[in-house]
């Protein structure tokens, strides 16, 4: 009975050893496979034709004014104009990160879709304040 127990305990000892280490070999890429920290790349950035396009500053500008504007006519509450000129400093704030390595589509995009989300918002709370008067 001895016997028949170590000879288990040296075959599943002899059948795990090749797969550690297969398994330590390619984690390290010793094994061919590629390097995993080498497969990873940064999108490219945009054609110079579309960064030269980019006008998310005046068009948050644009709408900055017009949230001065509806604070003035008293469309806006004074929390509701905080809220729209916090979003528009995020806004140039994503820009300004985005546009160290040259815009990517996807960040043109991106900005501009908030850009717009946020001159849609600036336009019904002006809409609904007028509406309450």
């Amino acid at each position: 009975m001895r016997v028949v127990a170590i000879g288990m305990f040296v075959l599943a000892t002899a059948a795990a050893t090749p797969a550690s280490a297969q398994i330590a070999g390619s984690m390290r890429g010793l094994s061919g496979s590629p390097s995993i920290r080498g497969d990873i790349r940064l999108p490219e950035p945009a054609d110079p034709g579309l960064v030269r396009g980019v006008s998310i500053s005046r068009d948050v500008r644009g709408v900055r004014a017009d949230i001065e504007a509806g604070r003035q006519a008293g469309q806006l509450s004074r929390s509701e104009a905080r809220a729209l000129r916090r979003e528009s400093r995020r806004i140039e704030a994503m820009s300004a990160r985005f546009s160290n390595g040259g815009y990517t589509e996807a960040e043109v995009a991106l900005l501009r879709g908030r850009t717009e989300a946020l001159r849609s918002a600036t336009v019904t709370k002006r809409t609904q304040g007028m509406q309450g008067k």
